[in-house]
């Protein structure tokens, strides 16, 4: 009877530890997760779940009820976005994911996420993720701008989106709702990044004359990762229902330069 007991406790001791681990983000290769919830924002100041890079809200920004717990509400004012700390240490001339959920009933222009010059500058070779017509756009400065045609998420539903860039190969995959959607070709390395000021910012762009619009609607679970998920490990992240579980002073704590020395 012990035997019997001692099994079933096994079995469902199995089962919620694999229930659990489905349940979360993929780890692997993770630089960044800005959750947004309330337990993760002081002040002014949004705690990066891996203990690399916190931002800063600029202005004011709206907690609103977030995909998985909270979220940040955007207002398409330039005034009200989020920049990260030590953008010079993200280098996304090598392979990138960048992934989301985001809600928003705007066609854009409004930019999710971009590593960029100054305000105002026109620098060659930033990045930016940005809503055009109501569908993701990817634009690196001076090279082109790929898109995800028909696929529109401008619909005031929740939104997983992902990018993916492979500079080696000049090559652009979006995703949306987990499954892979269309493909581009960028020169994504064609312009070093260390050659004008850095930014990364979320919500805003601000460089050139404004033509990629500040983001309007609400943004949660925000992650950075240095490498190209597969389309499994993005409807991964979609099917979760936690997000980071990993303590920041534990194995996820690498930074930029770190991954850089290992390679």
């Amino acid at each position: 009877m012990l035997q019997k007991v001692n099994f079933v406790i096994f079995i469902l001791t199995m089962s919620l530890i694999a229930t659990n681990l489905l349940a979360q983000i993929v780890e692997d290769g993770l630089v960044s997760y800005w959750s947004f919830d309330a337990d993760k924002i002081s002040g002014k100041t949004v705690t990066d779940g891996t203990g690399n890079y916190n931002g800063t809200i600029k202005g004011n920004l709206k907690k609103a009820a977030g995909k998985i717990g909270d979220a940040l509400e955007f207002d398409g004012n330039a005034a009200n976005f989020v920049e990260i700390d030590k953008p010079e240490e993200f280098d996304f001339n090598a392979d990138f994911t960048w992934s989301a959920w985001i809600k928003t009933d705007s066609g854009g222009p409004g930019v999710i996420f971009a590593k960029t010059g100054g305000p105002g500058t026109d620098d060659m070779g930033p990045k930016t993720l940005w809503v055009r017509n109501g569908v993701l756009n990817l634009d690196t400065g001076w090279v082109g701008n790929v898109e995800d045609a028909g696929n529109n998420i401008d619909d005031n539903k929740w939104h997983h989106i992902a990018v993916a860039g492979t500079p080696e190969d000049s090559a652009v995959q979006f995703f949306v709702d987990g499954k892979a959607t269309a493909k581009g070709v960028l020169n994504l390395a064609e312009f070093p990044e260390d050659e004008w000021e850095n930014h990364v910012f979320i919500g805003l762009d601000g460089r050139a004359d404004g033509e990629f619009g500040v983001f309007t609607g609400i943004i949660d679970e925000f992650s950075v990762y240095d490498r190209v998920l597969e389309e499994a490990e993005v409807n991964q992240n979609f099917e979760a229902e936690t997000g980071l579980a990993v303590d920041p002073n534990g194995k996820l704590a690498a930074t930029w330069g770190a991954i850089k020395a290992r390679q």
